[in-house]
C-alpha cells in the first residue's frame, strides 16, 4: 500500500471518530498545531525517522511535545503512526484529515495568486463570490504573491482553476495571432 493511501487511512479513521464525537473542528485545530510544529522543526522528523533512535525515545519525544497541547485522540494517532514507522506521513495525514473535515463542514480553501497582496475586503469579496460558484458555505482564502501574472488573479480551489490573469489573456491573444498567420 502506498504512503498516500496509508496516510489517508489514518486520516479517515480519526475523521470518523471526530465526527462521531462531534469534535471535527477541535481535532482539526489540534492537528494544525501538530502540523506547524512538524513544519517548523525539521529535526523532529529526522529524529522520528532515524533508525538508531529507540522507539521509546521517539514516543517520549512526541508525548513531551504534544501531551499538554492536544487531545488523547490526536496524541494517540500520532504515537501509533510513529510506532508503526509512519512518522514521515504525519503532514500528509493531517492534510487529508483537514480536507475531509472541510468537506463535511461545507468549507473549501482557495489559493488566490495575485501580483500584490489582497486587502481583507478583496479576500472577503473573492470568498463570497467563489463560495457560491463551487457550492460551499465558507471559502478560506490563501493569498499567494505571483509576480509573473502581470495583473489579475488566478484561483485554485481543489482541482479547479479559475484564471483571470493578464498573463493568460496575453497568452491566449498570442495563440490567436499565431494561428491567424498560418
Amino acid at each position: 500500500m502506498g504512503n498516500k493511501a496509508v496516510a489517508n487511512r489514518y486520516a479517515v479513521a480519526l475523521f470518523q471518530l471526530a465526527q462521531e464525537k462531534d469534535i471535527l473542528k477541535q481535532i482539526g485545530d489540534e492537528l494544525q498545531l501538530v502540523k506547524a510544529v512538524f513544519e517548523q522543526t525539521e529535526s523532529l522528523s529526522n529524529v522520528l525517522e532515524h533508525p538508531k533512535v529507540l522507539e521509546e525515545q521517539k514516543v517520549k519525544l512526541i508525548k513531551d511535545s504534544f501531551a499538554d497541547a492536544v487531545s488523547a485522540y490526536v496524541l494517540n494517532t500520532v504515537l501509533i503512526m510513529v510506532q508503526q514507522k509512519k512518522g514521515n506521513l504525519v503532514i500528509p495525514f493531517i492534510n487529508k484529515y483537514q480536507e475531509l473535515a472541510y468537506e463535511a463542514q461545507g468549507v473549501a480553501v482557495a489559493k488566490v495568486y495575485t501580483v500584490k497582496p489582497l486587502s481583507e475586503e478583496d479576500k472577503q469579496q473573492v470568498a463570497t463570490t467563489f463560495a457560491k460558484k463551487i457550492g460551499v458555505e465558507t471559502l478560506h482564502i490563501e493569498n499567494i504573491i505571483e509576480p509573473n501574472l502581470i495583473g489579475g488573479m488566478k484561483i485554485r480551489i481543489g482541482d479547479r482553476i479559475f484564471d483571470g490573469s493578464i498573463k493568460r489573456q496575453l497568452d491566449r491573444l498570442q495563440r490567436t495571432l499565431v494561428a491567424g498567420n498560418r
